[in-house]
């Protein structure tokens, strides 16, 4: 004779295999690892200036330190946010990606955090925390500090004018999976990014200028034999205009060497005349490719404020 399941018998099979379901796709979720590409896709994407920085390879390559310089250099405030929540961007950092858009920043970072104690300090400052999405005020007026765990190991966080504006970062906010460049560090810029170049340092504006003419613009830092090199990756509407930007700044190149031999001036490799004058250029159909090699001696120049 066979057996029959009753109606609450089935429908209690159905729930099970439902819950067993969603269990299994959380459990997936959080334990895949998010890499580079991942990380990226969870950041707003229209409008964006784009960046990543894998920190576990420059905490291993010693750059992290040389940049960041020794911990008794750090500032009070930062010393005191470490103490109230346990962490340290030296030791607990392994990479962030950051969108910066109409004055709004949002980062996605991987590594390890203290939850608990993050929710705490979000509390002591006078913030709240509901619904897994904690907001405070920022330092800045009219500011909002928010953020969430994406996963056990990667912060969502939010610099915003609007209050809990971290919810616009997480997964899938990309229609397609981003072309994302091998270097550790890269900057990803649309063409209006550079219309207006006076905020940024003075020797760069004729080399930056002709980019506002661009569709997209890279700038990725990565190792080249004993030093770093900075690759620029230039899309432009056609060959035509790829041509232009790499005429244009070959031509400034040229021109700041012929300036410096004027004044009866070498370049110097602590120097960012030194790092511009070694720039290279080349049009591959509609991109533009440029490189400049840069020496320790330029890094540590920087770091230490001392760069010209």
């Amino acid at each position: 004779m066979k057996r029959r399941f009753q109606p609450w018998q089935l429908a209690a099979l159905v729930i099970l295999l439902c819950g067993g379901a969603v269990w299994l796709a959380h459990w997936w979720r959080a334990s895949r690892h998010m890499d580079a590409k991942a990380l990226v896709e969870c950041l707003p994407r229209d409008r964006s200036t784009h960046v990543y920085i894998d920190v576990d390879t420059l905490r291993r390559s010693g750059l992290l330190d040389l940049v960041a310089g020794s911990q008794a250099e750090e500032a009070p405030d930062y010393r005191h946010f470490v103490d109230q929540t346990g962490f340290d961007y030296r030791t607990d950092l392994d990479a962030v990606a950051a969108g910066f858009t109409g004055g709004d920043v949002y980062l996605v970072l991987r590594g390890r955090f203290d939850w608990k104690q993050l929710a705490k300090y979000a509390r002591d400052q006078k913030g709240n925390c509901r619904n897994a999405i904690c907001d405070m005020p920022a330092s800045t007026p009219d500011r909002h500090i928010s953020f969430y765990p994406l996963k056990y190991d990667v912060l969502a966080l939010a610099v915003t004018r609007q209050d809990r504006d971290v919810s616009m970062i997480g997964p899938g906010q990309w229609p397609n999976p981003p072309q994302l460049p091998p270097e550790p560090v890269w900057i990803s810029a649309p063409s209006f990014a550079f219309a207006d170049v006076n905020n940024l340092p003075a020797g760069t504006h004729a080399f930056l200028s002709p980019l506002a003419q661009a569709q997209n613009i890279v700038f990725a830092i990565g190792p080249e034999g004993n030093r770093l090199q900075i690759r620029l990756d230039v899309a432009c509407a056609n060959p035509e205009s790829a041509a232009a930007v790499a005429a244009q700044m070959t031509a400034t190149t040229g021109l700041l060497k012929k300036m410096l031999e004027r004044d009866h001036m070498t370049p110097s490799a602590g120097d960012l005349s030194g790092v511009l004058v070694a720039g290279a250029f080349q049009q591959k159909d509609q991109r533009v490719v440029g490189t400049w090699p840069v020496e320790r001696a330029f890094v540590e120049a920087l770091a230490t404020g001392k760069a010209q």
